[in-house]
């Protein structure tokens, strides 16, 4: 780089950060900004006309903010900056510079296209007092984006927040309110100098933008002509198409904005289930508070005056709990639930808006914002009706404790609080990027495709029988990085079991209120992580077992007294590894099931004669069958006979099982074992002739190599294994999938024994190659419900080996 342009570049870098950390406060500073660019322009004239175009753009814009014409002052001042680093990279002779400033100097002609055309449209000079509101939606813009370790946006934030203190015409209710937002972020920068771990708290962020809508309030309390202004333009009567998405709207930032938010509404309707049973839990209230808060401000920005208006009045709800100006009791749940709803619904409509459909207000929704504004108007208050049952009961009273002493399976006291509490105190604030979901999943299968490929290397004879001893030794260490990447990949595809949870709580809530039970509602191991593509796949089997256990399994109040039991009902849901799967629990304190009931069921519908020598997880096994029902009555719970063989179907989709244990009187357990990942299989490789078969290694009990004597017929037709006194149907692979070249005497084969929700039988291959981890692939849409087999996988010799479905062919032995 030649000596002048070092010096230019000197010039122009100090420039910039002048402007960076000096110019929205001080106006002198963006005067001297502007005569450095052109004596700039002027030293360069005729040299480098992009760069010159450029630099003459910046120096607009700087007039702009300077003389308060900026339509985005912070847009503006960020696209400044911008072009100054483009330019200080095309003196620079980086790469692509002429790229990068064509690209700079487009952003900025664009932000001073809407300069002008705010110029245009504007009859008269702005006013400052639009500066100041400017500014202030600005820091409040800023504040939502900062994170916990942002501190150069909260410096930045410091500068939007000072130039407002310092504007003359700032009123001086606004100018008081904008010090104290002022001070709390200079606090939050002074504590970060003098100790570099020190991040952001979520309370002091909370607190800043608090004085900030304070003061916005209190500068359009100022303004009389906005406080005639409506917040939120309701349509005309009879005009409920009216399209409420703004036609300028950053759909892509509207995108972002619906992610996040489903996080903040998640935690809001967990601690609004919170608060039912602990009525005083200050920072639940806070969690709700600043979910609507986030949302009202951000929707605001956006121009969404739907979701503006609701999460303003749902805020205000939750700040007269905050304040103890009301309980949270009696009906006020019900409305603060049902506004969590609603937000869900816009949502949603929102959603479908950004793919063409028009934003429009859903069913409800003035009804619901009318009862948010008054809500003691429409009757509503914090006294609770005697006989509504409560979703979550408190403590028993000391003589309903002492009769539960006797009563094994009845909750504690104690185990009614083991609800997911809130942390406090100081935490850990994990960073982390957003990765669109094709793209991971591409990610993924890039990296099976590698673990197959790299398999197929190392097994070759050339490497694996060879005499290369350090290229087999690289060999190793590539297989070990290779499977260390697998593993991280295959992590990445794991989230936690709480958001589905979280449902089943809600679930828990309104339903037990519908059937008038009360219920404990209890999560365990919420932490537990299952393969992202499981967790919808789980979810209505969750939903069928949580309403059976509500309407089946717990009795009425005044039953479970009769029984001696406490009036509220336990209802357990909890998640574990166990033998390399995920088991998921849903346990209750009910009646169980009657094993009799069962049985006159399956003979009235003529699915067993008799049913007298069958087990009980045989019998319990019925209720799976589809149409099947004990429910006296039918209801909108249950009662159809629909569900549980939803249940099943669903859970050996996925190469899962399901196990029912019931004790009469005592309750039932419903157990799911699920695998850990769709996407990797432990198996045992088999050979069946020249063909290889992969039988997944968790239902296998074991491989024998029987003698003649141990095999028989029925009706010379099936053949049968006795092992252990017991007699299993044998099934040859080669005649199921027509394999020539397989061994056709059973004493020289060896017989696998498999077990699928309780029975067994045996699979006649010819070899057993090995234990490895497969990586399966789909066999595709036109082969995708072959009976007995489940997928497919590649082998290290590059041919293609089909994956077992063990259930499958177990069901199959055992009907033919």
């Amino acid at each position: 780089m030649p000596t002048s342009h070092e010096d230019i570049v000197a010039r122009l870098r100090g420039i910039r950060e002048e402007i960076d950390h000096r110019g929205l406060t001080e106006p002198a500073a963006l005067k001297e900004a502007v005569a450095g660019l052109e004596d700039l322009i002027r030293e360069m004239d005729g040299e480098k006309s992009d760069l010159n175009r450029l630099l003459g753009l910046c120096v607009k814009g700087i007039r702009a903010v300077n003389e308060l014409r900026a339509a985005d002052t912070l847009g503006s001042v960020d696209a400044i900056i911008e072009s100054l680093d483009a330019a200080e990279h095309y003196l620079q002779d980086r790469p692509n510079k002429e790229v990068l400033v064509r690209e700079a100097g487009q952003l900025l002609d664009s932000v001073l296209s809407k300069n002008s055309a705010r110029a245009e449209t504007d009859s008269e000079e702005i006013h400052p007092e639009e500066f100041v509101e400017m500014t202030l939606n600005d820091a409040a813009a800023c504040l939502l984006q900062i994170d916990s370790d942002d501190f150069p946006e909260m410096e930045r934030l410091c500068r939007m927040i000072d130039a407002v203190v310092a504007a003359r015409e700032c009123p001086a209710p606004c100018r008081e309110i904008s010090e104290q937002a002022l001070h709390l972020a200079v606090q939050v920068v002074d504590k970060r100098k003098a100790d570099p771990d020190f991040t952001i708290p979520e309370d002091a962020i909370t607190d800043i933008g608090l004085a900030l809508e304070e003061a916005l309030s209190s500068l359009s309390e100022n303004n009389t002509a906005s406080t005639d202004t409506p917040a939120v333009e309701k349509p005309a009567p009879g005009a409920e198409s009216t399209d409420y998405l703004p036609e300028d709207a950053d759909l892509d930032l509207i995108g972002a904005f619906i992610t996040e938010s489903g996080d903040l509404i998640t935690n809001a309707e967990e601690a609004l289930l919170t608060l039912e049973s602990d009525p005083e839990d200050i920072e639940a209230v806070s969690t709700v508070f600043r979910a609507f808060h986030n949302i009202k401000g951000t929707s605001a920005f956006f121009e969404l005056a739907l979701m503006t208006e609701l999460a303003h009045h749902a805020e205000s709800l939750l700040s007269r709990v905050r304040d103890g100006e009301i309980r949270y009791a009696g009906g006020y749940p019900d409305l603060a639930l049902r506004s969590v709803d609603m937000l869900k619904e816009l949502f949603r409509l929102l959603q479908d808006a950004l793919n063409g459909s028009p934003f429009l207000k859903p069913q409800g929704y003035d009804e619901l914002t009318g009862l948010l504004a008054a809500p003691e108007a429409a009757g509503i208050s914090d006294v609770s009706e005697p006989a509504a049952p409560r979703p979550v009961s408190p403590p028993p009273s000391s003589a309903e404790a002492e009769t539960s002493v006797a009563e094994p399976a009845a909750a504690s006291p104690d185990a009614l609080t083991r609800r997911p509490k809130l942390q406090t105190g100081k935490q850990v604030v994990e960073s982390s990027i957003r990765v669109p979901i094709d793209r991971l999943d591409r990610f993924i299968d890039m990296v099976g495709e590698l673990v197959v490929s790299h398999s197929m290397v190392a097994q070759d004879q050339l490497v694996a029988g060879g005499t290369h001893h350090e290229l087999q030794k690289k060999v190793a260490h590539t297989t070990k990085i290779v499977r260390e990447l697998q593993n991280m990949s295959m992590s990445m595809r794991m989230i936690p079991l709480k958001t589905t949870f979280r449902k089943m709580a809600r679930l828990v809530r309104d339903l037990s209120r519908k059937v008038g039970k009360d219920v404990s509602f209890i999560t365990e191991g919420e932490d537990t992580e299952i393969d992202r593509n499981m967790v919808d796949i789980i979810n209505d089997p969750l939903v069928h077992m949580v309403r059976n256990a509500l309407d089946h399994g717990i009795e009425l109040p005044e039953v479970r007294e009769k029984m001696g039991k406490p009036r509220y009902g336990t209802l357990h849901l909890s998640a574990f590894h166990s033998a390399g799967n995920v088991v998921v629990e849903v346990r209750d304190d009910g009646k169980g099931l009657d094993r009799e009931a069962i049985l006159a069921k399956a003979r009235e519908r003529g699915l067993i004669e008799n049913g007298g020598g069958m087990s009980d997880r045989e019998v319990y096994n019925l209720i799976f069958e589809p149409g099947f029902s004990t429910a006296e009555i039918v209801s909108d719970v249950s009662g159809r006979g629909v569900g549980m063989d939803v249940v099943r179907r669903n859970i050996e989709a996925i190469r899962g099982q399901v196990e029912i244990q019931a004790t009469p009187g005592r309750g039932a357990v419903f157990k799911m074992s699920l695998p850990l990942t769709l996407a990797i299989i432990d198996g045992m490789v088999v050979g069946v002739g020249p063909e290889k078969y992969v039988i997944p290694t968790i239902s296998i009990i074991r491989s024998v190599q029987p003698n003649p004597g141990d095999i028989s017929t029925v009706l010379h037709k099936g053949e049968m294994l006795k092992l252990q006194g017991k007699l299993i149907p044998l099934f040859r692979i080669a005649e199921l999938f027509d394999v020539r070249e397989a061994q056709s005497e059973l004493p020289k084969a060896i017989t696998v024994v498999v077990e699928n929700d309780g029975h067994q039988a045996g699979l006649v291959v010819d070899e057993l190659i090995g234990s490895q981890q497969i990586v399966i692939k789909t066999l595709g849409e036109s082969l995708g419900n072959i009976t007995g087999i489940s997928g497919s996988a590649i082998m290290p010799d590059g041919r293609v080996g089909l994956i077992l479905d063990v259930g499958g062919l177990v069901r199959l032995a055992n009907t033919d």
